[in-house]
């Protein structure tokens, strides 16, 4: 998100420092990919979409993440087809968590 002008607004979602969400982040995405339940024994339940309903998320933001998201596969999953499943699912996770409604009149 620090790095990429797309991803500014979705930056600004967040507190200045971006450890603690990376941290959870980490977490989260293990657990979700199959690994230690370390978020929800700490957490609880993931809930992600009502742990996101403080801010607006519209189909920019959506896709900003997925960018990112995007890159950082790209940087840490080597084989292709694991690197589009994962995409794939996070893709229908990103927009299941939409709570705006833009949709064109």
């Amino acid at each position: 998100m620090e790095r990429i002008e797309e991803a500014r607004t979705i930056r600004a979602m967040h507190r200045e420092d971006l450890e603690p969400s990376r941290s959870i982040l980490k977490r989260y995405l293990t657990e979700w990919l199959g690994g230690p339940q370390a978020y929800s024994s700490e957490r609880g339940h993931p809930r992600m979409r009502m742990r996101h309903m403080h801010v607006p998320i519209d189909s920019a933001a959506r896709d900003a993440w997925l960018l990112c998201m995007r890159g950082a596969l790209d940087e840490t999953v080597s084989g292709e087809a694991e690197r589009a499943a994962i995409y794939e699912a996070m893709a229908k996770l990103a927009d299941w968590m939409r709570n705006t409604d833009d949709s064109p009149a």
